[in-house]
Order: structure tokens, then sequence, then C-alpha cells
């Protein structure tokens, strides 16, 4: 696989043997030149194996130590400028990563959003109501603006969070690394388009992460940003 300095690409993933390969096929494609860091989850399904044939960098758990762990040891692992995070079960296409870098070249930390642009993407109306509500409550909080706090496609540069020091294992990591970095800057996002899996089944219990993640909005957003007030 061939590497050069710059772009990490951090994919957290957990039983995922039927899509996988086509994963790292798509994500060589769209960034030949980045380095792909697997952070396996425990798998039990051929995935370790699978990522193993293909010599791609991996980082084995023994067990689930849950989504976040995974981000935050593949962050720490890599070396790149520019990091790169998104979910193996090809519902965010890898063709979509170029998109982020560009507007990394301006922004700090970079969304792939779902819904931008009155976008609907192909999602049962719970979970897209779950997802825009805590998204409202969390830029509210937070003084963001975003649309999509839950995608699972994002670039940052990473002196964004050189020093930040991440705590959550699951998936409420997704709203402490926003509350973290919304500290410094305004989160850009951009559009991304959005196809649910075709091939296993989503490791998130949607209705428990939605409690966690509202917790979490106010246990990590309560402080203010005054560096990024009256940003566009």
């Amino acid at each position: 696989m061939t590497t050069v300095e710059g772009v990490d690409i951090v994919v957290p993933i957990l039983n995922e043997a039927g899509c996988v390969d086509e994963l790292i096929d798509r994500l060589a494609l769209a960034c030949p030149r980045a380095c792909l860091i697997f952070v396996d989850n425990g798998s039990t399904d051929g995935t370790l194996d699978r990522l193993r044939a293909r010599g791609v960098e991996t980082i084995r758990h023994v067990r689930n130590e849950g989504y976040g762990k995974s981000l935050r040891d593949g962050i720490a692992h890599g070396k790149g400028r520019a990091i790169v995070t998104i979910d193996a079960d090809l519902e965010y296409p890898p063709e979509s990563i170029p998109a982020l870098l560009d507007a990394l070249q301006t922004n700090p930390v970079v969304y792939g959003s779902r819904f931008c642009g009155g976008r609907k993407p192909e999602m049962r109306a719970i979970r897209m109501f779950g997802n825009r509500f805590l998204t409202g409550i969390f830029n509210v909080v937070c003084r963001q603006r975003l649309t999509d706090l839950y995608t699972g496609i994002k670039a940052f540069r990473r002196d964004a969070v050189d020093g930040r020091q991440f705590q959550e294992s699951g998936f409420t990591f997704v709203v402490e690394f926003a509350a973290h970095v919304s500290r410094s800057c305004r989160i850009a996002e951009v559009p991304v388009e959005y196809r649910a899996r075709s091939k296993g089944r989503s490791k998130m219990r949607h209705v428990a992460e939605a409690l966690r993640g509202l917790a979490a909005v106010f246990r990590y957003g309560f402080r203010r940003n005054p560096s990024i007030e009256g940003q566009d």
C-alpha cells in the first residue's frame, strides 16, 4: 500500500468482512497516497484476516473497546498532518474524501454532511429526527451551525486536536470531539452522498445513544467559545 506523509485515513471497523475489500479498493483509488489505518475492534467474522491479507496498517483490539476508542487509537497512531475518519460500512462514499481535503485547506475541521443543501438521505425518519434534534441542541450550546453532528466522515488538521485529552470510548466520542474543537474554531461542512448499508448491520443502538449524546452535549459543551464569536 503506497503511503506518503500528509494524510491519514482512520477507519474503525467491526465485523465488516462483507465490504472491507471494496472499501480498501475505493479508498486506494480515491486517495492513492494516503496512509490507511484500520482499527479492528474485536472482529470475529474474518475481517481481521482480510485486513492482513490486503497488507493495510491495522491496530487490533482483542475485544470491543468502542467506536470512540478505535478513533482515538487510530488518530494517535498516525503521523499525517491531515486526518480523515470514515465509517467502514460504505454508507459514506470514499470518493467524497478529496472534497473534504480541499475544504481543509481553508478550514481546520470539516464534516461531510448528509443534509447540506436540503438533501434527503436514505434514512429512517426517527433517525433523521434524532440526529437533527441533537445537532440543533449542540449548535445552541456550542455556538456552531452544523447540519449533521453524527456524520461518519470527517477531516481535520492534526494541530486542531494536538494536546486534547479525549476520554469517551463509545459513540459519545462524536459529541466530545465536536465540543472540544468548537472551543477554537468553526466546523465547516461539505455535502456528501449517503446510502443505507446493504451488508451487515449497524453497531449503534440509536435510542440509547441519543440519550447518552444529549447528556454529553451539556457535559462537554457548557463552555463558551469566544474565539469563534462573530465568524460567519
